[in-house]
């Protein structure tokens, strides 16, 4: 049996450590950590998109806004508008249907395109239902709503903190060109 170098464990072990303590750590996002109670009455209106990951470079920013509409039956309808790259571009219209359900209110099942849906993770709505924080079900797509096109102070303190506690780079947000 031939004797193993000591050399040879050493840098073995320090692989191993770099491999398993050094990971970048993704941020998690899970049912536990969305909103635990919200007036679904409250979210319709138009929203502005003030913020997304996921976007374009910001020379190729669209102006995004969101119509939510709830019909009798509990369905929340979505009507988003998308003028790209400038405010007065090119107009792409998507109509979607989006589900909840009152024991679970910050999860949003929610489909745009035939019948390809996906969750939507509420993960801040400020108290008068003006601004909202809000996730895919892996944390790699992002989008800051407001009623207004701008936030407050308050508000982005509120969504800065919200990020902050579950690992979200807010220096990774591209911003509509209106804010900040």
């Amino acid at each position: 049996m031939k004797k193993m170098n000591h050399k040879a464990s050493l840098l073995f072990t320090w692989i191993l450590i770099m491999a398993t303590g050094c990971t970048l750590q993704e941020p998690v996002v899970s049912r536990k950590n969305v909103l635990k109670e919200i007036d679904i009455e409250r979210i319709t209106g138009t929203w502005h998109e003030v913020a997304q990951w996921g976007r374009p470079e910001r020379s190729q920013i669209a102006a995004v806004t969101l119509d939510v509409s709830m019909e009798d039956n509990g369905i929340i309808r979505l009507n988003i508008k998308k003028n790209k790259y400038t405010p007065y571009g090119p107009l792409t219209e998507i109509k979607g249907r989006a589900k909840w359900k009152a024991d679970n209110p910050g999860i949003f099942k929610s489909t745009l395109f035939v019948n390809l849906s996906r969750k939507c993770y509420i993960l801040y709505l400020d108290p008068d239902y003006t601004a909202s924080l809000f996730c895919n079900n892996s944390a790699t797509k992002l989008w800051i709503f407001s009623k207004d096109k701008y936030l407050t102070e308050n508000q982005w303190a509120e969504i800065l903190q919200r990020m902050e506690s579950f690992g979200l780079d807010p220096a990774k947000l591209v911003w509509h060109h209106n804010q900040f």
